[in-house]
C-alpha cells in the first residue's frame, strides 16, 4: 500500500473489515482496499498534517483532525467531505468515537478534551485535567468511561456522561503516547516514552503491572479480541511486537518495515494487523 508521500501517522480498519483509512503528514487521508492494497479515495481538505483519523462504529463516517486546528467528517462511502469544526487555534492531536456512535471526542494541543455530537456537530462538555498535549484517547468498550494520555506524563479516566474526571493514573516517567482499553473493558493499557507498558485495572485504578523488554518508546497498542495478547510498536525501532499478557513477555516480533513504525490496527476478525511507518508505506500482516 502506497500512496502518500510522508509518514502514515494514523491506521484503521473499517469495522466491516473491507477498508483501511490511512492519515499523514502530506495533509491528506486516504482509504484503501484491505483485499487489494488499492487507493479507493484520497480525502483532500486538511492545510497541515493530519495526525488521526478514525471510522465511526458503523463504518459510514469517518473523522480526522489535524495541526490545522480543524476536525473534519467524511462520508467514507463516496469520500465527499461533510462538516468542518474549528473549535479554535488550537493543534489536534487525537480523537475517538464513542461505541454508539453519538459522540466524537477530540484531544487538543492545550490538553483539553472536547465532545461533539456527531449527528448536529455542537459541543457538548469539555475535560479539563490535562495541562500537555492530549496524544490519545479511548471509549470504554461499553461507552461508560473515556481514557486520555497526555505528554503532562499521566493517563487520566473520565465519567463519559457527565466529563466528571474520575483518576489520574501517574506511575509513567515521561511522555504518554498511548492509551487502550481491553475487550472486556476492564483493564486499560498505557505506553510511552519512559518504554513501559502499563496495565490498570479500571475499577480500582490502583493497581499498575509493567510489561518488561520494551526495548523503545511505545508509540502506538492494542489488544487482541481475547485480550491476551498486546500489539506495541517503538520509537527508534521498526519492529512491532506481541506481547503475551500472561507471561509479559514478547511472543512475537514482526519486522519488515524500513523506517520508525508510528501506527498500527487489528483488523475486526483479530486475524490482520496494519502498520504505517515514516517508510511512507502501510503493511499487513
Amino acid at each position: 500500500m502506497e500512496g502518500h508521500t510522508h509518514n502514515l501517522n494514523s491506521m484503521m480498519f473499517s469495522p466491516c473489515g473491507k477498508r483501511i483509512v490511512s492519515a499523514s503528514h502530506d495533509m491528506t487521508v486516504r482509504l484503501w482496499d484491505a483485499r487489494t492494497g488499492e487507493s479507493l479515495f484520497v480525502l483532500v481538505g486538511h492545510t497541515s498534517c493530519v495526525i488521526c483519523v478514525k471510522f465511526s462504529p458503523d463504518g459510514r463516517e469517518l473523522v480526522s483532525v489535524s495541526l490545522d486546528g480543524t476536525i473534519r467528517f467524511w462520508d467514507s462511502e463516496t469520500g465527499e467531505a461533510g462538516v468542518v469544526l474549528r473549535p479554535s487555534f488550537d493543534e489536534v492531536h487525537s480523537v475517538a468515537y464513542s461505541p454508539d456512535g453519538r459522540w466524537v471526542a477530540s484531544g487538543h494541543k492545550t490538553g483539553a478534551i472536547h465532545l461533539w455530537s456527531t449527528a448536529t456537530k455542537e459541543p457538548g462538555h469539555s475535560l479539563r485535567g490535562h495541562t500537555d498535549t492530549v496524544t490519545s484517547i479511548a471509549f470504554s468498550p461499553d461507552g461508560q468511561w473515556i481514557a486520555s494520555s497526555s505528554e503532562d506524563q499521566t493517563v487520566q479516566l473520565w465519567d463519559a456522561s457527565t466529563g466528571i474526571l474520575m483518576s489520574i493514573l501517574n506511575a509513567h516517567r515521561k511522555d504518554v503516547y498511548d492509551v487502550v482499553f481491553s475487550p472486556d473493558g476492564s483493564q486499560l493499557a498505557s505506553g510511552g516514552v519512559d518504554r513501559k507498558v502499563r496495565l490498570w485495572d479500571v475499577r480500582s485504578c490502583l493497581s499498575s503491572v509493567e510489561v518488561q523488554g520494551q526495548i523503545n518508546h511505545v508509540l502506538r497498542m492494542g489488544y487482541s479480541l481475547d485480550g491476551q495478547t498486546i500489539l506495541s510498536h517503538g520509537g527508534s525501532d521498526s519492529s512491532i511486537y506481541l506481547w503475551d499478557l500472561q507471561s509479559k513477555t514478547p511472543r512475537i516480533k514482526l519486522q519488515g518495515h524500513r523506517a520508525i513504525t508510528i501506527s498500527l490496527s487489528y483488523s475486526p476478525c483479530g486475524q490482520w494487523l496494519v502498520s504505517g511507518s515514516e517508510d511512507k508505506t502501510a503493511r499487513l500482516w
